[in-house]
């Protein structure tokens, strides 16, 4: 069985190591560099030069030379008009492109390698439009018996899907295919919610869940061919008394991480996150968010086919506490997208 250990030791003896592209859109610049008259995320979705820099110095840290474009766009021109004299043997895509504001903004990158023949990080398009919409992806799992909190959508000014949620009961209401925290604030959640003609005519595309009251963590994980390495859970601590992330919280980092200290529990979550993976065909990377009520049972609130991985993320943490370099992270990312194109 593979470990994070010897998945390094692995990449260490690779004789040469593959030339990266990273796509990733960046903070008050991709907007500005931008040839086209798109829709752009919000800032929430980009990275900060600094945490740009933190993966492209780790990767040249284990050996790669990298190259960084801030626009999907750009990506693919570059391609195109250079795709006779690239080493597509020898170059991986690190895919961490977010821009635009509908659900499928996430699988242009990967569609487009696809077509291409191009190597690149994370799952197929289809998986990754998949999982950004929370009301399709709750119900696939609902219907293979996996814990999801109840819920219901608005969509197109009606309520969609069979819910018991009782009025009284507190829910929190979530863009149905932005990443999780985004949008959210402390008005999100909702006690004894009222779903008038009203309320149908002011909402779209928003997903009404049962709120768990509870621990909330997050499970990363790789697949390196068949084989699964999935981390210990990883609480989110939060600060100044709030019980989940909202988009100011999660935009200044107002959160810590510690361990879940319950054996049995843990390795539960665990086998779970590889089922769930299994289902929606997560492949490369991805990380798989639950909240824990008071009987210790767990909720799947949000799943990541493209998470951070910076400094201050769950996968950071994880390598701390495994007692692994930062940028060993990245080895493993690489491994885990190689050898996607072994099997």
């Amino acid at each position: 069985m593979i470990n994070l250990k010897n998945a390094i030791e692995i990449f260490n003896k690779r004789n040469k190591k593959p030339d990266i592209y990273i796509v990733a859109n960046a903070q008050d610049y991709t907007q500005k560099i931008s040839e086209y008259d798109i829709i752009h995320s919000s800032n929430s979705e980009f990275f900060s030069a600094e945490e740009l820099g933190e993966i492209a110095s780790s990767l040249f840290e284990i050996g790669c030379y990298v190259s960084i474009f801030y626009t999907e766009l750009d990506f693919i021109k570059f391609v195109l008009n250079n795709n006779y004299r690239l080493d597509y043997e020898n170059l991986l895509i690190l895919n961490l492109s977010r821009d635009g504001n509908l659900e499928g903004k996430k699988s242009l990158v990967p569609a487009f390698c696809d077509m291409m023949g191009i190597r690149y990080s994370g799952s197929n398009p289809f998986v990754v439009s998949l999982c950004r919409n929370k009301f399709i992806w709750s119900s696939v799992l609902k219907n293979h018996g996996i814990n999801v909190p109840d819920f219901f959508a608005i969509k197109n000014n009606a309520k969609i899907g069979e819910s018991s949620i009782k009025k009284d009961k507190k829910v929190i209401i979530k863009n149905i295919f932005e990443s999780a925290s985004i949008g959210l604030d402390d008005k999100s959640v909702v006690t004894n919610l009222i779903i008038d003609d009203k309320f149908l005519e002011n909402n779209e595309n928003i997903l009404i869940q049962d709120y768990v009251e509870g621990r909330e963590i997050e499970v990363p994980f790789f697949k390196i061919g068949k084989e699964f390495i999935v981390s210990n859970p990883v609480c989110i601590d939060f600060f100044k008394g709030e019980e989940f992330l909202t988009s100011m919280s999660s935009d200044a980092y107002n959160y810590g991480f510690s361990s879940l200290n319950n054996i049995r529990l843990s390795e539960s979550i665990k086998e779970e996150t590889k089922y769930i993976a299994e289902i929606l065909g997560l492949n490369v990377y991805g990380r798989i968010d639950y909240r824990i009520d008071k009987n210790n049972k767990f909720f799947v609130i949000d799943i990541a086919t493209m998470p951070y991985t910076i400094n201050h993320s769950s996968f950071a943490y994880w390598f701390e506490k495994e007692n692994l370099k930062y940028s060993d992270l990245y080895k493993i990312l690489l491994l885990s997208t190689e050898y996607k194109y072994l099997t």
